[in-house]
Formats: structure tokens, sequence, C-alpha cells
């Protein structure tokens, strides 16, 4: 991509109208990777250096941050540092917003529209662009339509370069080029050429002993555990340990059955580049996912092979037997409907902490099928005892918890009510409200006055030396009131959550109070995580545990000295 001059980085010199409010300002600057691969390039301070200028030569603008998203996309809005902006604003801290021109902002039409449109002006944030001459406080109707033409130019641009390195990729897969991040277990990248794979030779061994294993008929289970006694690190842990990938969660991984079925099954083993596993371009308009396996991008011999074909058909022939006979032993039941799983995502082995899986159990027997969580790591973890509970039984235990837990939130709602009827509660939030609008009339009055003086530095009846000094005065003097003011709200705040029904876990629990048996909404609002240690023993863990506390603390104090 071209460079553009520094001409572009130059500020348009307008003049703002006079207004009587100032501006808590946040600068916010995105460097994709397409403009620059490295971190910290020199176009972020080029950025910065802007839009700080553009600040500093007008005095209705404060600096309240700088907000910085380096390497990030602008074709949707999932970006820390603009999350972070926009948490500032929800709150109030900040009320304008700073960019270079609108592109920082965002290339998805669609969504830079909702922000331009909908949700800054909902929020009473100005926004200005300043290469593209934007600002939203004094926009007219041709500078509207103006700004709209220019996001979807840039909504166009991205799909455009993502259409063209979709093709040029596409284009490389078919010609059996390899084009990933980093090479399957068992290879590496070749030094000479990133579009080409090699043997490994401290990992292919180890790929040929599991597709052998599997061969003399070792389940993938057991497979897990030999591994895992010879001490063999895992595929992410093992690219750690050579600096491939830098995740350090990859040092906590271990063998695992999908990673045993994701090796026996790739022909990347037998020389064949296998790709375009998954899709999902910018300019398709979808979301990434899997495609069917007969619309993969398969190159026959283009490097070479860990294993035999012959070796590669015996482990897969052993594999499809086990798993026909599986669903012939299940099939009977597959009109069976599938019970909602009420505690999804939320039920965790004590021992070592990964989420139970919930699997259908048959009993042929007797005709009978149930539901168990158990925890899949006792097959892959030599410490982790094995452990398995009755989805009836745990519902069970979790509807019991709850139905304590609810029994404590209506004795403390009891006490808190009662509270509130009396005068001195009544009077202790008066005196907040007091404090708050004192506070609030006071910034009202410094800004009146900081206005004023800036019309009078602007009728030349006041030196620059001067109108810096009263600036410096007023800005001191909205600091002091602005922490009063947050103080004030923040005491009533805590007030108010401790001693009143408003207490968040007294409002959550109390919608639950007459459900006869457990929920998908009321586990999922009341529940953060449940532990289970055996069949017999589980601990719930409810979210809220710090306001349940201070509310408890708050009417036992008072229970104790006469309210009840």
């Amino acid at each position: 991509m071209a460079r553009k001059s520094r001409k572009a980085d130059t500020i348009p010199q307008t003049t703002l109208p006079i207004r009587d409010i100032t501006y808590d300002t946040g600068l916010y600057i995105r460097l994709s990777v397409m403009d620059s691969g490295k971190k910290d390039g020199e176009s972020i301070l080029t950025q910065q250096e802007m839009l700080k200028k553009y600040v500093a030569e007008r005095p209705e603008l404060t600096l309240e941050g700088v907000f910085v998203d380096n390497g990030e996309t602008g074709v949707d809005f999932m970006r820390p540092a603009w999350n972070d902006l926009m948490k500032q604003c929800r709150s109030g801290k900040i009320n304008c917003i700073i960019v270079k021109d609108l592109s920082r902002l965002g290339r998805n039409y669609i969504e830079t529209g909702e922000y331009l449109e909908k949700i800054l002006p909902l929020l009473n944030v100005r926004l200005i662009a300043i290469n593209d001459s934007y600002d939203s406080l004094t926009l007219t109707n041709s500078e509207r339509l103006v700004s709209n033409l220019k996001n979807l130019v840039n909504d166009l641009y991205a799909k455009d370069i993502s259409r063209k390195s979709s093709a040029a990729l596409r284009m490389k897969q078919k010609q059996g080029a390899f084009i990933g991040t980093y090479a399957s277990y068992g290879y590496l990248k070749d030094p000479n050429d990133k579009n080409k794979i090699i043997i490994d030779p401290e990992t292919s061994p180890i790929v040929r002993q599991i597709f052998e294993w599997k061969a003399d008929g070792i389940g993938s289970a057991h497979i897990c555990r030999r591994l895992i006694e010879l001490g063999i690190p895992t595929p992410n842990k093992y690219r750690l340990m050579k600096g491939i990938v830098k995740d350090e969660r990859y040092n906590e991984s271990v063998w695992a059955i999908p990673v045993i079925k994701r090796i026996l099954t790739c022909q990347i083993y037998l020389g064949h580049m296998v790709q375009g596993r998954k899709r999902g371009a910018l300019y398709e308009g979808g979301g990434h996912g899997m495609i069917n396996k007969n619309e993969w991008t398969v190159v026959y011999n283009t490097h070479e092979p860990i294993i035999s074909q012959e070796l590669f058909d015996r482990v897969n022939s052993v594999m499809e037997t086990r798993t026909k006979a599986y669903n012939m032993q299940n099939g009977k039941y597959a009109h069976i409907e599938k019970p909602e799983m009420i505690l999804k995502n939320l039920v965790f082995c004590a021992d070592c902490g990964k989420p139970l899986f919930r699997y259908k159990k048959v009993q042929s027997k007797y005709n009978y099928v149930y539901w168990t969580y158990q925890c899949r790591n006792h097959n892959n973890l030599l410490n982790c005892p094995i452990k398995y509970i009755h989805e009836k039984n745990l519902y069970d235990a979790v509807y019991t918890a709850i139905r304590l837990e609810l029994q404590k939130c209506a004795d403390v709602k009891g006490v808190i009510e009662k509270l509130n009827r009396e005068s001195s509660h009544k009077s202790k939030l008066a005196n907040f409200d007091e404090e708050i609008e004192t506070a609030e009339r006071e910034l009202r009055r410094i800004s009146s006055l900081r206005q004023a003086v800036y019309e009078d530095y602007a009728a030349k009846l006041l030196t620059l030396s001067e109108y810096r000094y009263a600036v410096e005065k007023y800005n001191n003097d909205t600091e002091k009131e602005r922490n009063r003011l947050e103080t004030a709200k923040q005491e009533k705040n805590k007030y108010t959550q401790n001693s009143t029904p408003e207490n968040e876990w007294l409002v959550v629990f109390d919608r639950f109070m007459n459900e006869k048996e457990l929920t998908v909404e009321m586990a999922q609002s009341m529940i953060e995580r449940v532990t289970v240690s055996s069949r017999d023993r589980v601990e719930v863990i409810f979210k809220f545990r710090d306001e349940y506390e201070t509310v408890s603390e708050y009417a036992n104090i008072h229970k104790n000295s006469g309210v009840s």
C-alpha cells in the first residue's frame, strides 16, 4: 500500500462556535495489521500527536484519555480500546470523541452508521473526524450525506481487500501451497519457503506411534494416558515451548481424546495438503465456520508423508467399526427427545476445574435412557479421580441449595423493608441528594464563569496569560467539584445498595421466590458455578456474593438494634 503524504495529517483550521459547555475528550486511534504489521508503529504516534495538537488549540476541549487499538481490524467494533472508550462515554466521563478520519472509527457501513446516527447521539457524545471535517455538533444535512458516502466507500474498500486477499489465498491452496499460521503437529514450516512444510524430527515419531497404537486396538483414552506417562507435551504446549505460539494458557494443556481423533483422521500425514476447512471471508458477509468435507481443498503428494496409506486405512477402519457399533446401540433411542440443558456451562470438576460434559447413557437391558455429567479429564489426567453424577440428582441438589438461598433472601428483605419505613433512613437519603445537588450547582456556576472568561479573551479584554491563569483555576475548581459529586453519588449508591431492596442480590433472587422447580433462567441468573466432587457431593456458588454479604451484614446490625 502506498504511504499517504504528510499533507493528509495536517489539521484543518476551523473556527468552532462558542458554546456554553466544555467537552471531556477521548482520543481514539486505530491501526490495522494491514496498515502496519508491527506494534507501536510510527503511524500510532503520528495520529496521537495530530489529535493532541487539535485539542490543545481548542480551549473548550479537555483531554481525558487516549484509547489505542493497535493491530485491530476496522470491519467490526469488537476492539478492546474502543469498548473501554464506550464504557467511559456511557458513564458520562467522556462526552467527545476525536478520530483522525471516519475510517479510523470503522470500515463497516452498517455498524459505523449505527454509532454515528444512533448510539453516540443517544449518549450525547460529540464526534469529530479531523481529516473529514466532520463535527457532529455543527453537522449540516449535506455534510451528513457526504459522511454516509465516505462510510460506504470505507466498507466497500475493506470488502474489496478481503475479496482480493481471499482469492489469492485460495489460488495458493489449489496449488498445494501451505498458507496456515503454523504447521500441523509432526511438521514444521520450511525455513526456506513459508508455503511448504517439512517433517519435524522431534514430533513425527510421536505421530507414527499414535497411529500404531490405534491400529493395535488401543483406545484413544488409553493413548492419552500413555502420552502423559511418557511426559510428551501436547501439540499446543510443544509450539509454546518452541516459541511458535506465545499464549501461556497452552502450558496447561493436556492430551485429550478429540486431539487424538484429529490426528488419526488427518490426511496431511499421508503427504497430502488439506486446507480450506473453515470459511468466513468479510466480503461473503458471514461468520467463520466449518464447511463440508467434500468442499475442502486437497492437493495430493505435496510433501513427505509420515505414515503409509495402509496404516492410515487400517486405523480409520477400526474407528469406523467402533463408531457404527456405538450408533447402532444408541440409534434405537434416537427418537427420545434430548431434555433441555438447564445447567449449561455451569458445572465443573472439583478436582481439575474443567467443565463436566453431559452424556446420554443407555441401559439396553431395561430399555432405559438417562443423562449424566462426567469429567473427561479422568481419562487424560492421572491425578483426577473418576466422577460422574446423574442429571436428575444434580438438579435436585442444585434446586435444594437455591431454595435455602431464597429463604435467606426473604428474611433479609423483610428486615430491609421495615428499615426503609424509618425516618432516619429517609433523612439519610435527603442528605445525599442535597450534597449532590450542591456539587452540580457549583459545576454549572464554574462552567458559566469559564465561558465568560473565554468570551472576554475572544473579545481581547484579557491577555493570553490572564486567560490561561483563569482557565487553570477553573479547571482545578471543576476537578474538585467533580470529585465531590462522584464521592456523594458513590456513597449514596453504596447506602442504597446496602439498605434498600434495590440491592442486586435481592432484585435478582426475589424474581424466583415462587418457582417450584429448577429452570434455565433461574440457574443462569443466580448461579456462578456448580462443582461436583462425587455423585453425592455438590457445591453451588451463587452470583452477587459481595452484594449478599453487605446487605446481610447491614440487615443484621439493624435487626440486633431493634428493627425486627
